[in-house]
């Protein structure tokens, strides 16, 4: 009789738990709204946040509250409610509603390749595991990325998953165009790729590259304009050309430069500049990763016209403001963790992919590979064989 009492208490108490839990988080919001001032005001009323009722999947909860009129969603009060609560929680804004959602999963602390690597619609790539699963990038809807990430904190890694996707998914129609400022340690193994066109690892091969293809986009425009076309992707046209910038930083032009060394430095930002300005709509793609964000060495036009941001951890909130332009980066807490920043903020583990399995999957030689120097000539033609339409 007593352990069926027990018993029988202890499903009420479990029950009560359930009722209570989500009341106890509702008040605990309502506590949080009041100390960050998160209210309206009505004379000498205050009216709290209006609660729009809630969401449950397997891997949360949602509430959803009214944004009261003329109040933002601040980074201070994400903060304060995402660090109140001891179960992983996410604060957004959707529908000018200020959404929390509450999860009972955790973003993984290592994702493989194999996880990742599932054929997607269009140019779509994954790029990461986020607490709602896979994150995937479309390049055809947003063109252009930065990559920011400190040393050994997952943003090489993250190029050569990217690459080995592209390359595995889109060999007949991606083209490469890698410029390697670790002198070719790292992309260099890539040039006997069947859609490598080009791997650069100084300065010098950089210019050559960069103004081979400003020729091949000035071309590729004017063809354009011939065929009355705006958008690549309103086209039959499959092939993109992605130019990947990996240590971008060795491209900024530097006071200690000779001048001839800052002039080839400024033309290749400028021409970067120019891909992220016009190019994209011609099947232009560009990646551009560094270690360093600054503001010379992320240029203003290149970031602005790059709608999609990534950071894996780096060393202060300055930078991480440079980089996604909001603080975090800096706390990111192990390699492979990033923030991709697009109309949103998704934190995420990036696939791992290790140089023997990038080498096994696209049946590349094993141990040194001298690759032409400098970079294969790209043909200058007048356009007609630039793009095929069919």
């Amino acid at each position: 009789m007593i352990a069926e009492l027990g018993a029988a208490m202890l499903a009420t108490s479990a029950i009560q738990a359930a009722y209570y839990l989500p009341m106890a988080r509702r008040r605990k919001l309502n506590v949080i709204f009041r100390r960050n001032n998160f209210v309206r005001h009505v004379g000498k009323s205050v009216f709290l946040p209006a609660y729009r009722g809630k969401e449950k999947t397997d891997r949360f909860e949602e509430y959803r509250y009214t944004i009261p009129l003329g109040l933002t969603v601040t980074e201070k009060l994400a903060s304060s409610i995402e660090q109140a609560f001891a179960e992983t929680t996410l604060v957004s804004r959707s529908d000018g509603q200020l959404v929390v959602r509450f999860y009972r999963t955790t973003i993984p602390s290592r994702v493989t390749y194999s996880d990742m690597a599932q054929p997607g619609e269009g140019y779509s790539v994954p790029i990461g595991m986020s607490l709602d699963g896979a994150v995937t990038h479309d390049f055809d809807k947003t063109p252009h990325m930065t990559v920011a990430g400190a040393t050994r904190q997952g943003k090489t890694v993250f190029l050569k998953s990217v690459i080995t996707y592209l390359t595995e998914q889109y060999a007949d129609s991606a083209r490469l165009y890698l410029i390697d400022m670790k002198g070719g340690l790292e992309f260099g193994k890539l040039s006997p790729l069947n859609n490598c066109e080009s791997v650069a690892s100084d300065v010098f091969e950089a210019y050559y590259l960069l103004t081979a293809l400003q020729g091949q986009f000035e071309a590729d425009l004017k063809q354009f304009r011939r065929l009355g076309y705006t958008n690549i992707v309103e086209t039959a046209v499959k092939e993109r050309k992605f130019i990947i910038v990996d240590e971008a930083a060795q491209l900024a032009p530097d006071k200690s430069d000779g001048s001839e060394i800052k002039a080839l430095k400024q033309s290749c930002i400028d021409i970067l500049s120019e891909v992220t300005r016009v190019a994209g709509a011609l099947g232009y793609r560009l990646i551009y990763a560094t270690q360093y964000p600054t503001a010379d060495v992320l240029p203003r036009q290149i970031k602005q016209n790059s709608d999609a941001k990534i950071s894996f951890r780096l060393p202060t909130e300055i930078a991480s403001r440079v980089a996604i332009d909001e603080q975090g980066a800096e706390k990111l807490t192990q390699p492979g963790r990033m923030i991709y920043r697009t109309h949103e903020r998704i934190e995420a583990q990036a696939p791992y992919i290790s140089d023997d399995e990038m080498i096994q999957r696209l049946k590349l030689p094993k141990g040194v590979i001298e690759y032409e120097r400098p970079v294969r000539e790209i043909p200058q033609t007048d356009g007609a064989d630039i793009i095929v339409f069919e």
